[in-house]
């Protein structure tokens, strides 16, 4: 069944109901045909159930359960790329099952070192609705606007395993099949990587350390791929 993200309740659950005209060119281009369910994800949580109607509008019918994914909360502090590789990575962070995205102030950061501004956070939330319903995942990612300190982020998931993505550290799944974390807290330094302070206080912080290939990937490439690769453990785990 296809789903919606909608920024605006409805004023009734049940009845006859013309969609906002984002989501009517949505439904349009889909081709979606009269009686076709779909089900509407409400602002504050919940859904809808609904159904087309002949004069392409839609026939509400009530609250519906949300649909819920095998996945495992993973929250991404990452230090932000520049220009629209920002773009890309809020994207593929919602692709891989990202549950909440914390722009990560590093002492080589270049970008993403204050709040972002309320038209560049709108533009990344439509771009995790579009994400989200075209790879069909019914939970919208959390993204904050306000960047965190490196010596700062365990605050911001205290009952995750922490890992810190290190070029030349052993393999990311050496770390997942050691430890099964039920939850991971992915930790990406700046283009440079964390300086010598940094990584200090990443050892003496307990913080764990892994690799992800031999080569050096960009920040948009390293967390949703490190994400990807625990989401695939842990329904790999999950599933025995």
């Amino acid at each position: 069944m296809r789903f919606f993200f909608l920024q605006q309740e409805p004023p009734e659950l049940h009845g006859p109901w013309q969609p906002p005209a984002e989501l009517d060119r949505h439904l349009r281009a889909l081709r979606c045909g009269p009686n076709e369910p779909v089900l509407l994800l409400l602002p504050r949580g919940g859904a809808v159930r609904a159904r087309m109607d002949a004069a392409r509008g839609l026939h509400l019918e009530g609250l519906a359960e949300v649909p819920r994914l095998p996945l495992m909360p993973i929250t991404l502090a990452t230090a932000w790329p520049k220009g629209s590789r920002a773009d890309e990575l809020v994207q593929r962070a919602a692709e891989s099952g990202v549950e909440r995205i914390v722009p990560l102030r590093c002492a080589r950061s270049v970008v993403g070192r204050e709040e972002f501004s309320m038209a560049r956070h709108e533009r990344w939330l439509r771009i995790l609705r579009e994400t989200c319903q075209q790879c069909r995942r019914p939970v919208l990612p959390n993204l904050d606007r306000q960047p965190v300190d490196l010596k700062e982020v365990l605050k911001e998931a205290p009952l995750a395993h922490p890992i810190a993505l290190l070029p030349g550290g052993w393999p990311l799944q050496h770390e997942l099949d050691l430890r099964a974390p039920r939850e991971v807290l992915l930790i990406v330094g700046p283009e440079g990587g964390f300086d010598d302070q940094e990584e200090l206080w990443l050892a003496d912080a307990g913080v764990a350390t892994a690799g992800l290939v031999p080569t050096i990937l960009r920040i948009e490439a390293a967390g949703p791929l490190a994400a990807a690769i625990c989401q695939h453990d842990f329904v790999a785990r999950s599933a025995f």
